[in-house]
């Protein structure tokens, strides 16, 4: 049973002198501001509640003001009644979220301290509750940036780190929180996930964990792993239940211990496959634990039966080497998107969840990769991906720095990883543990060699090793190998995030990649005007040059315009020339942004016999800003929505690029079914028939179907058009070498939109 703490509290604080603890007393709290606080909440959303802060905070530039704060301390405060009942039950204090740095004190008492962000606070207060009367609950939080001055940052992590944010690498707390080329610097404190209170049953099932130990059409075998929280249990018995539609699995075994396992063979099995493969099958499963014929406790979890495996080599020439996922033996094609922060104050997520989620499957992805300089989600994305066929990467929470190799540090790792692990280990659709983000590439590029981290390649591998068999890991994204340090050449790498110049989306660099998945690559895009008129002041609005608050919302706080040139620059590249006009520029440069991002997802599908997938950057904007995202702060789809929409389709026809004065029409294939139908290609200008066929693509293939001969001066764009069952689709192929007439790439898009 849960008691719940949530709601109002009160606030007080002030800038923070030393780090130590001290009681709030009443003296000492006329020297403190006061304001009510909600919770789960931070402390930066209460501030602009009571109008300390600007309600609009990400106006303009607003969001500046939130760094006021980063040398203030916290208090919140609260008070509740508990049952006279509870005097004799076990009563676990928990806080599921708490930023970051802070110290528990119960009636007047200190109970407990912590220092990490990401993982939950479990207090034991069975003898320190009071039964009569009020009890006194406080939260004093830290501020983190006095903790990050006080420790001392490791020489090499300011050698061979990322500049934006180094104060991050000694706490535990999101990294963009301290300034990211995709978020603003926003140091944020709060209890910012759920307070309540446990109260223990006699007997409660504590961890559970299940696999799939082997898996084919035939037949299944599934291990449960448990360990009751009881008292030696006599005649111990478990049963085990599951059900999908009409297939069934049933066992009751006799347990020795409190803590055991058992085995189920399913016949015929219903598989869990990601989009597009098949269904995202799970069973309803009960395990329920007797003592001789009394039920004692009893679990209901949702079970996906499927193998996954992930087959790479060190390095790669683009033909001998390989990275690509296996589910129940089978290749998918991963075609997916990056999840990066929902908002810059976290307790706002959960608000997000249900309308981003429904945009990753109404794009089609059938992967996201949980970037590693956000926090962990809550199991709610988890359990929408296990439903909807939706692999998911995880990274850990580092990203683009060396990290510290200390005694303290590492111990805070390992604790953080076990938590992680044990929170989402039973969710079909994670497949892949990754290290970090991008860890291993800055620390080689800067001389060193990655494989010397103890994080990546001591500490999470044991801590995976002992909590979950079933995944494979990755020491970090891309993965720097002992072969690639040896040959110094890092274009050799089988996963990349392929950034490079941002010049011409089909430039050597990108055409000339020989990596078999890219795990990060993008296009910037503008907002729409409606969007960007909530976020930039009327005087700022237009033009973007010299303009304070359109670098600011590139979340580049430094003063580093570099990336709003961008904005022109790809606009340049693909039309020869720059509008004037905002909505022209708004316009060019999301057609720039949809084809970039078209181009590269067709350009892996079409060479998906060498290739494993791809995971865009990114779907949606954690913030008001412009960027590669493709769905802005405010859920304004950008025309980038559509294009990949297209060419994520399970089955999808495409052009690819020319080769001796044609361009070869080419189906992709990605389900496991055979796939009949006919196709036509059309000039879409002139409407002139080019192509008519009949087709047949084998299943999880692709297929040559025709060729379209084009002379290399000529410019234009070709409307492929297929029938399956009835069902009519069409994509479309810009040809010829920029720049494109902007007025003409209009009216084409106009047509296509007339297809929608």
């Amino acid at each position: 049973m849960n008691i719940s703490l949530n709601g109002k509290w009160t606030l007080y604080f002030r800038k923070q002198d030393k780090s130590e603890s001290y009681l709030l007393t009443e003296e000492i709290k006329k020297q403190m501001s006061v304001i009510p606080a909600t919770v789960p909440g931070n402390v930066e959303l209460d501030l602009m509640e009571e109008g300390v802060l600007p309600k609009d905070i990400y106006m303009g530039e607003n969001i500046l003001e939130v760094q006021k704060y980063e040398e203030y301390e916290w208090w919140y405060e609260t008070t509740f009644d508990t049952p006279k009942s509870l005097s004799k039950e076990k009563v676990t204090l928990c806080f599921e979220g708490v930023d970051t740095i802070a110290e528990y004190l119960l009636n007047g008492e200190i109970i407990g301290q912590s220092r990490n962000m990401f993982i939950p606070i479990e207090l034991d207060v069975t003898d320190k509750l009071k039964t009569e009367g009020e009890n006194l609950l406080q939260v004093h939080l830290y501020s983190v940036m006095k903790e990050a001055f006080d420790r001392e940052c490791p020489m090499y992590s300011l050698m061979n780190g990322w500049d934006q944010n180094f104060d991050s690498v000694n706490v535990r707390k999101a990294a963009h929180n301290f300034g990211w080329d995709i978020m603003p610097r926003a140091v944020t404190s709060g209890l910012w996930r759920e307070v309540y209170l446990h109260v223990q049953e006699k007997v409660e099932v504590g961890q559970l964990y299940y696999y799939t130990r082997y898996a084919n059409e035939n037949s299944a075998m599934v291990r449960f792993c448990y360990d009751l929280e009881t008292e030696p249990v006599k005649d111990l018995f478990l049963e085990i239940e599951g059900k999908c539609g009409e297939s069934r699995f049933y066992c009751k075994k006799p347990m020795w211990f409190k803590a055991g396992w058992a085995e189920v063979v399913i016949e015929a099995p219903r598989l869990w496959w990601p989009y597009g493969y098949g269904e995202a099958n799970l069973y309803d499963t009960v395990l329920t634990f007797y003592s001789k014929d009394t039920v004692i406790a009893k679990k209901e979890i949702k079970v996906g039966i499927r193998t996954v495996e992930l087959k790479r080599t060190d390095v790669t020439n683009g033909q001998d080497g390989c990275f690509e996922f296996l589910i129940n033996g089978i290749k998918v094609m991963c075609k997916g998107s990056n999840w990066v922060p929902m908002d810059a104050f976290h307790s706002r997520d959960k608000q997000r969840y249900e309308r981003t989620l429904k945009l990753f499957s109404e794009i089609g992805c059938n992967m996201i990769r949980c970037w590693g300089g956000n926090v962990y989600e809550d199991e709610e994305v988890y359990d929408y991906c296990d439903a909807n066929g939706i692999m998911i990467w995880q990274d850990f929470a580092m990203g683009c720095h060396p990290y510290p190799q200390d005694k303290e540090f590492l111990a805070l790792i390992r604790e953080e990883a076990e938590s992680v692990v044990r929170k989402y280990r039973n969710h079909p659709a994670l497949v892949l543990w990754a290290g970090d983000n991008e860890c291993d590439e800055l620390i080689f590029q800067s001389g060193s060699n990655p494989n010397k981290n103890r994080i990546t390649r001591e500490i999470l591998p044991q801590v995976i090793e002992a909590n979950d068999c079933s995944r494979p890991y990755l020491p970090s994204s891309p993965y720097v190998s002992e072969r690639i340090v040896e040959s110094g050449n890092y274009r050799t790498i089988p996963e990349a995030h392929l950034w490079g110049p941002r010049d011409y989306f089909k430039s050597p660099y990108y055409m000339g990649s020989t990596a078999h998945f890219i795990s990060e690559t993008g296009y910037h895009g503008c907002p729409a005007k409606e969007s960007i008129a909530k976020f930039i002041e009327k005087d700022h609005l237009w033009p973007l040059e010299n303009n304070s608050q359109w670098v600011l919302h590139s979340a580049d706080q430094r003063g580093n315009d570099a990336r709003i040139h961008l904005l022109p620059k790809q606009i340049k590249q693909l039309f020869g020339e720059v509008p004037e006009d905002l909505d022209e520029f708004i316009f060019a440069s999301q057609i720039s942004q949809a084809e970039a991002d078209k181009f590269f997802i067709e350009n892996m599908r079409a060479g998906k016999e060498k290739k494993g997938g791809i995971l865009w950057w990114n779907l949606m904007d954690g913030w008001p800003q412009f960027s590669d995202a493709v769905v802005d702060y405010y859920y304004e789809k950008k025309i980038a929505f559509d294009y990949i929409k297209r060419s994520q389709q399970p089955f999808a026809l495409m052009c690819g690029e020319m080769e001796n004065w044609h361009l070869p029409v080419i189906a992709s294939n990605d389900t496991l079914k055979e796939v009949q139908g006919s196709y036509t290609v059309k000039d879409l200008e002139t409407e002139e028939l080019v192509l008519s066929v009949h087709f047949t693509v084998a299943p999880n293939s692709n297929a040559h179907l025709g060729r379209v001969p084009v002379m290399y001066s000529e410019k234009g764009m070709l409307l492929l058009e297929w029938q399956i069952d009835g069902e009519n689709y069409f994509n479309h192929y810009l040809y010829g070498m920029p720049g494109f007439d902007l007025k003409k790439y209009k009216a084409w898009f106009e047509k296509l939109q007339a297809l929608e």
